[in-house]
């Protein structure tokens, strides 16, 4: 236990001092995208995803947003918002917590406690970068949460392997997505446990602009859902802005 103590000590000390001539780097973000894939779920159709944060010593700190521009007939519309407060470890490990409001789920915008009156679900998040494969790990610790078989809060989780890789002068991305245990939250389930509910194959180009402080990347993703056997097709455009200086 010592040692472990000692070896988790010296991995912040070392993190601290790479980071710590870091300055502070602001930065928004937005997506036109046709529609908003998650999980190998649809939850919107045309939509807005803006994105503003900043960066300081290893600290990513930043809200996420999509606002849905075709709302289907009869039903609100639907917007998300989602703040993010990550930390990096170490240059390839990160941890960090994931707060989620959903306007059309509980009890208004300040409602978090039981699942059927909150609005707001918070996830505990852990990934890894290993160059070839990124790990991505959430698991909702409260909040809106979906159910186990039982009725009780599933702490559902979700598992993301995603591996970059470049082909005809293209960015891609190769994603599986993979659901370890029952979760209510996703209705699609065909099955009672361990299960891949998401293929996705992603393809964009980066263009840069204003001394590389500004770009544009379009990009086309075909998802797959092997459990609910449907596919799905998105296109969109991610305008980006950093403050270099």
């Amino acid at each position: 236990m010592k040692n472990i103590v000692l070896l988790g000590t010296a991995m912040l000390v070392a993190s601290a001092s790479v980071y710590a001539q870091d300055r502070p780097e602001a930065y928004i973000q937005c997506d036109l995208t046709s529609a908003y894939l998650w999980r190998g779920q649809k939850n919107a159709g045309v939509s807005l995803q803006p994105v503003a944060g900043v960066k300081w010593q290893g600290f990513n700190l930043y809200a996420w947003g999509n606002e849905q521009l075709s709302p289907p007939a009869g039903k609100p519309v639907k917007h998300e918002i989602d703040l993010f407060l990550k930390y990096s470890v170490t240059p390839r490990f990160t941890l960090g917590f994931k707060n989620v409001y959903v306007n059309t789920r509980g009890d208004g915008v300040f409602s978090f406690g039981s699942i059927p009156h909150a609005a707001n679900g918070l996830d505990a998040l852990a990934s890894y970068n290993f160059g070839f494969l990124n790990l991505d790990w959430s698991t909702t610790i409260a909040g809106y949460d979906g159910y186990n078989h039982k009725g009780k809060r599933s702490y559902g989780s979700y598992l993301i392997a995603d591996a970059p890789f470049k082909f005809g002068g293209l960015d891609m991305n190769a994603q599986v997505g993979i659901v370890p245990y029952y979760c209510s939250r996703y209705s699609d389930d065909r099955s009672d446990g361990f299960h891949v509910n998401m293929c996705a194959l992603k393809a964009s180009h980066t263009f840069k602009l204003a001394d590389n402080s500004t770009s544009l990347t379009p990009y086309t993703q075909l998802m797959l859902n092997p459990s609910s056997r449907i596919a799905y097709f998105q296109v969109g455009l991610r305008f980006h802005y950093k403050n270099n200086k």
